[in-house]
């Protein structure tokens, strides 16, 4: 009786994973992961940019109302003009502005080919630039 329960209960090798399939199993995981990890990184910076176009966008609402017009520069504001991802300027028009988020070519951005220049205007239009110029809907 012991024997048969023995039996019965038993691992067979046959039913098992060997090291080297559970290795493959990994590989073939990871390899469908990173890369959504990757584009999740980079949505997730690039949605930090828009945040800080429009955080550079109100101060200068805000400076055109207590001072009737708008600043000159971005360096009037006390707001990162330059991050580890993007660069930003401004453009002043006759009527408005125009913000622009530039990937630093060397930053952890640069495989942003799709979205390397975002922009806001003083009316809020949002854009998104590929590497090429070509318009993208990046948000």
């Amino acid at each position: 009786m012991f024997k048969s329960y023995q039996h019965r209960y038993s691992l067979n090798a046959d039913k098992a994973f060997s090291l080297l399939e559970l290795l493959a199993l990994i590989g073939v995981m990871l390899s469908l992961a990173v890369p959504s990890w990757q584009q999740y990184q980079l949505r997730v910076i690039r949605g930090q940019t828009f945040q800080q176009l429009q955080r550079i966008g109100l101060a200068q609402e805000v400076f055109k109302l207590q001072n009737g017009e708008y600043a000159a520069s971005i360096d009037t504001f006390d707001l990162d003009h330059t991050t580890q991802s993007y660069t930003y300027t401004m453009t002043l028009g006759e009527q408005g502005y125009l913000l622009v988020g530039k990937v630093k070519p060397d930053g952890p951005q640069s495989n942003d080919t799709s979205c390397w220049t975002l922009t806001l205007s003083d009316t809020g239009l949002m854009q998104s630039l590929s590497k090429e110029g070509e318009n993208r809907a990046c948000k």
